[in-house]
């Protein structure tokens, strides 16, 4: 398998980021019709109002790594398995490197919270099904889209990049992770 990655990010203020991409009950709706609802901790239902965790902060920096294909790889893949399983390795590898400099940016900066992916902590998957307490709630951290953000527009907007789908079972040419540091 072959792929590049590429960072793009932008600064914006807080309040304008929440007023312009966070739709709570919208995006909701897209949580709800997802196999995973409810089966993670890092996702929706949550017990809390999720618009109070991106609440009352100044400044966000909205990231995205893409990570994109190489002809010979999105030709190998013969099947909508296939791709998935060539997506979801990339996105597992890129995510490993991702995620500790996510926490490092939080913790050089206090007060900070970073919004991350998805949850990839317990290999072992996550508790929640069994009804019990998450394994890591310190390094536990929710998407943008969990509490409501629509990634879709931040990303055309404030980073000109247009996030693709397959719509035939093939490996899209580029699978765009977003994050996000909210900083006081």
């Amino acid at each position: 398998m072959n792929y590049t990655m590429t960072d793009r990010e932008t600064t914006i203020a807080a309040d304008e980021f929440i007023r312009r991409y966070r739709d709570v009950e919208r995006i909701r709706e897209y949580c709800l019709q997802c196999p995973g609802y409810g089966k993670s901790w890092n996702c929706p239902p949550f017990d809390f109002d999720p618009c109070t965790v991106s609440d009352g902060f100044k400044t966000v920096k909205l990231m995205a790594t893409i990570i994109e294909f190489d002809e010979p790889t999105r030709a190998a893949c013969k099947s909508a398995e296939q791709s998935m399983a060539v997506g979801k390795q990339a996105m597992e590898e890129v995510w490993q490197s991702l995620l500790p400099r996510l926490y490092a940016m939080e913790q050089e900066k206090p007060g900070s919270r970073c919004f991350t992916f998805r949850c990839v902590l317990c290999p072992e998957g996550c508790t929640r099904p069994q009804g019990k307490p998450c394994r890591h709630p310190e390094l536990m951290r929710h998407s943008l889209e969990s509490v409501g953000f629509d990634i879709e527009a931040m990303t055309r907007d404030l980073l000109d990049i247009h996030l693709e789908w397959s719509q035939d079972g093939s490996l899209s040419k580029h699978i765009t992770l977003v994050t996000a540091l909210f900083l006081p």
